[in-house]
């Protein structure tokens, strides 16, 4: 190449000059982000030069200069770089031909001649590849490289020494496989600002330099930001206060001598049509409108370099590549959801120019729906500085810690290898008691098994976790030969709980290759099994078997299994030991949350999931503080399971509540919807009516829309017909959108609602199922408080618009306003609760749900008493609300989006505290412990007169939340 090529030659004769800035370069030098990344990458290059690496510099510390700089320092016989877009590769290529900034510095002398550069605008065949030979530079997009054949893309990748990836958080994209395939044991160098993709895919490169956010800040590389917020819950106008503040600003900037200009950034074509009559309405600035489906779009970006416009309205365009210092102001009316969309955009606008003032951001911060990452940036006072700070230095920080465990993990390339596989085991394991100095990870480099082959392993000391996988050559099930076979794959894990002394093995294969590979890291290793593996269904609530395998000392029938319904027939042998329990698997709730658990008596443990390594360590620890717990009696947990009986003959009586089935958990709900005689209706909109015993045979179930605060119109009627050994359902010609469009009466036989009865127990289908320990329960006498209601008009219930003080909802507002810091009127269809009250102390965000009921009237006169029809409706209604347990954002999101429908008919549902407060705290139950109180408000009961019946309803609840939830139920009352 030195013969043959003038221009190489000329860099080996002149070589390039590390100039650091100085007086004697009159300040002139390169930057400290560009010497940091290029003695980096040079080291890299001549320690393991095969090995992929990701350099990370911010957006506007030099990363063209520092490309060229490496291609010429480095010596790179001949380099293709691969950029995201058009725009990009021509300002690459610019900056590689010209060296502005290197010659002014002295980094480049005279005699230097610039690189000869091919652009690639389109797929090559092998001859022209071949006439790339004179260049010094190839500079391409994946786009026009995936439309190389195989044969030209390999021929273009022995022409090249080197490869360098710009923007390189695009690398893991689909149309960059080809390229990173063909360009495999080439020295490969990775350039990014965000080294983190939203698809979770990896860059596939060690990041081997990072030069943080927080230092471009600190070294005065990149701009201070200024978040100016504003917050229009109406959607209506949105966008006008964003554009209003916009505009404010940039005539601001324009008066004060900056020559700024505004982009105005939307997410479809559609929006940024409406936002260019807003903004055209709003101001007499020049302004345009550019998207990829505009006419003359080239002509107007050129327009848009000469700075004819004071206003841009685009719509995913002038990104990377495109360089228009002047602009300073960024209208967001649409958000970016990805941290690195998020971090590029800001890029833009934020490199230092003394010439122009700050970068300013307007967005409206209310009833944002935004990914934890990007929260803050919406917050009402956001420092975007800091936040963006942050953001990019928590992503990368994460992306380093993940390649710092698997450093650890691996001793060799086995453990490298093992991660590429992305193992997710399933949930089980057995449990064996341990001694710390019997236990030899070690040894299992001398691992050896009958017909397996080991292909990796690894062993992570720092966890105390070994890892194995095999390979075996199997016979195929349908030929008697050894000619054909197929390949079997093993994986093998040992996990060893130094604190608690027990050690967890799991193999997918069979007990024997489990032993086998037990026995050779841990030989006096000692099995936990019987009783104790019965313990890890510890603290699960309702718990309903699902299946169970029995022992019994009888000649004719040593072992049975018992499934679904079948378990009724045998729980008194569970509870007496009259037989020996061999396995059971059964679900319910923890902490508020469905789970299961499976054990058995050989000392098994599993629960129905997979996951990744770190999942399932993390459920050995679990499980392990329960097995080595004496203090767990497991006839406890067997004396509570649900039971289950057939309805044959009739309904029950004393159904009072119907709810949706559990399948439909609040998140699904916001996304599905009921279609009744061709009118579609949210699911969450949509509300059961109490279950209506019309016959021994039939229950008829309302389906009730609000369609106005005081109208609620029935849509639908569900009907449960109790058939021979079975039930049916009907429900006319409603559908459900699940997952496309189905019949509901399908989906309501095979996913049943749950009926509450008054006894505590529960129908599912035509099954009744209970718990000894939850069965007429009475709510405590200490739950029921007494309030006095004065002259209140308790035979109103709600406050509505008007904020009507004489009701049951009014006096209730009342009478807590000074214990709360945010009170909110839920009430209606689809509603958490009445009244939501919210208080924040020591960390601990407070909510409480206040389920409010009239006492009907007679003759105008309402009289609390003790008829039991008082009870149910609320009852009802405040079991279903413990679906909310757990939901942290949803519930306030909810809120949000229920005062954002409502404010636009002027119905104001804040009556204490502002929306705006509701909003923050939605960010900050991300990390601050949500609590959720639950109150029966019901005048009509007089705690004076109250009835058995009565409390045994309001036990039905108060058990189901306490169970569900582990919280009091509280019941508000008459003296």
């Amino acid at each position: 190449m030195y013969n043959n090529n003038e221009v190489y030659r000329s860099w080996v004769d002149h070589p390039f000059r590390f100039v650091e800035p100085s007086d004697k370069s009159e300040n002139l030098g390169l930057r400290k982000p560009q010497l940091g990344a290029l003695y980096t990458v040079l080291a890299h290059l001549v320690s393991a030069p095969q090995e992929p690496a990701t350099i990370v510099m911010p957006t506007g510390t030099g990363k063209t200069d520092t490309i060229s700089s490496l291609i010429l320092a480095g010596l790179f016989v001949r380099t293709l770089v691969v950029v995201p877009s058009d725009a990009l590769r021509d300002q690459i290529a610019e900056g590689i031909v010209a060296l502005r900034n290197l010659r002014a510095m002295g980094a480049v002398n005279e005699s230097v001649k610039s690189a000869v550069v091919s652009k690639i605008n389109s797929g090559l065949n092998e001859e022209e590849v071949k006439g790339l030979t004179a260049s010094n530079v190839i500079i391409a997009t994946p786009q026009s490289l995936q439309n190389f054949s195989d044969r030209a893309l390999e021929l273009l990748a022995t022409y090249c020494s080197h490869v360098i990836f710009d923007e390189a958080h695009h690398v893991a994209a689909h149309t960059w496989k080809k390229v990173k395939k063909a360009f495999a044991g080439k020295p490969s160098l990775q350039f990014t600002a965000t080294p983190f993709r939203e698809d979770r895919k990896s860059l596939d490169g060690k990041i081997i330099y990072h030069y943080s956010l927080r230092e471009a800040q600190a070294d005065g590389y990149f701009q201070e930001i200024e978040f100016h917020p504003v917050r229009e819950y109406n959607p209506k106008l949105g966008d006008e206060a964003v554009a209003g503040k916009a505009i404010e600003l940039l005539e601001s900037d324009i008066k004060e001598g900056n020559d700024h200009l505004l982009l105005v950034r939307a997410r479809s074509q559609a929006k940024a049509k409406q936002l260019y009559e807003i903004y055209k309405a709003l101001t007499k600035l020049d302004l345009v409108l550019i998207h990829s489906g505009v006419k003359d779009k080239d002509q107007i970006l050129e327009n848009i370099k000469a700075k004819q416009y004071r206003i841009i309205i685009c719509v995913a365009m002038l990104g990377e590549g495109f360089d228009l210092p002047e602009l300073k102001i960024a209208a967001i009316h649409d958000q970016h959801q990805s941290p690195a969309v998020t971090l590029q955009f800001i890029g833009r606008f934020t490199r230092i120019n003394r010439k122009l003032g700050a970068a300013k951001f307007v967005a409206n911060i209310a009833n944002q729906r935004m990914d934890a990452q990007m929260a803050e940036l919406y917050e009402e006072s956001a420092d975007w500085s800091a936040v963006i700070r942050d953001v990019s230095e928590n992503k990368i920080v994460k992306e380093i810690k993940q390649q710092e465990f698997a450093d650890q993990f691996k001793n060799d390339e086995g453990g490298k290898s093992i991660l590429a596989l992305n193992p997710s085991p399933k949930i089980s394991a057995r449990a064996y008691r341990l001694l710390k100095d019997d236990w030899h990870p070690e040894n299992i480099e001398n691992f050896v098994a009958r017909k397996e082959e080991v292909e990796y392993f690894s062993v992570n000391e720092k966890n105390n976790l070994v890892v194995l996988v095999t390979s075996a050559q199997v016979s195929v099930p349908w030929a008697n030969t050894s000619e054909i076979s197929n390949v079997e794959w093993f994986l093998y894990l040992a996990y060893f709980h130094e604190k608690l002394n027990t050690l967890f093995v799991h193999c997918s294969g069979d007990d024997g290759q489990a032993n086998h590979f037990r026995n050779l890291l841990a030989k006096e290793s000692k099995i936990i099994a019987g009783e104790k593996t019965f313990r890890t269904l510890h603290e699960i609530k309702l718990l309903k078997l699902q299946n169970v395998g029995l022992s019994r000392n009888n000649k004719e029938l040593r072992f049975t299994m018992y499934v679904g319904r079948n378990i009724n027939a045998i729980i008194g042998d569970l509870e007496n030991n009259t037989a020996t329990k061999s396995n059971i698997f059964a679900a319910g709730y923890l902490d508020g949350e469905r789970t299961n658990a499976g054990c058995s008596h050989k000392g098994k443990i599993w629960e129905m999931d997979s996951g990744p390594l770190n999942r399932w360590v993390n459920w050995c620890d679990k499980v392990a503080k329960k097995i080595n717990d004496d203090t767990i009696e497991v006839k406890n947990i067997i004396n509570n399971v649900m039971r289950s009986e057939l309805i044959a003959d009739s309904w029950p009586t004393g159904l009072f509540y119907a709810d949706w089935p559990d399948s439909l958990l609040i998140e699904s709900e916001l996304k599905i919807h009921l279609i009744c005689g061709g009118v579609s209706y949210n699911m969450l909109d949509v509300v059961l009516g109490a279950p209506n015993r019309i016959s021994d045979k039939e229950i008829e179930i309302s389906l009730y829309y609000e369609k106005s605060e005081i109208e609620k119109i029935s849509v639908a009627k569900i009907i449960l017909r109790l058939e021979a050994d079975d039930f049916s359902v009907e429900c006319g010609d409603v559908k459900i959108s699940l997952h496309g469009e189905r019949s509901f009466a399908e989906y309501l036989y095979e996913n049943p609602l749950k009926l509450l009865k008054q006894d505590g127990s529960m129908i599912f289908g035509n099954y009744r199922y209970y718990s000894p320990a939850t069965l007429n329960i009475k709510i405590p006498e200490d739950l029921v408080i007494s309030w006095d209601w004065g002259a209140t008009k308790i035979q109103n219930e709600s406050m509505r618009k008007e904020k009507d003080l004489d009701t049951v909802q009014g006096f209730t507002f009342q009478k807590i306003f000074d214990q709360y810091d945010i009170i909110f009127n839920d009430d209606g269809s689809g509603e958490i609760a009445d009244l939501v009250a919210i208080k924040e102390r020591d960390g601990i965000i407070q909510i409480d749900l206040y389920h409010c009921k009239y006492c009907p009237a007679n003759n105008g006169v309402a009289t609390p008493g003790g008829r039991i029809g008082d009870t149910y409706e609320v009852c009802g209604q405040t079991s279903r609300s413990v679906k909310w347990m757990h939901t942290g954002e949803a519930l306030l999101s909810r809120l949000l989006k229920r005062f954002e429908k409502s404010i636009v008919s002027e119905f104001n549902r804040m009556l204490k505290g502002d929306i705006s407060e509701i909003d923050l705290l939605r960010y900050k139950c991300r990390d601050h412990e949500m609590v959720l109180g639950f109150y029966i408000v019901q005048p009509a009961i007089s705690k004076a007169q109250i009835t058995d019946e009565q409390k045994a309803v309001l036990g039905t609840s108060y058990t189901y939340v306490k169970t569900v939830s582990g919280t009091d139920l509280k019941v508000i009352v008459s003296g």
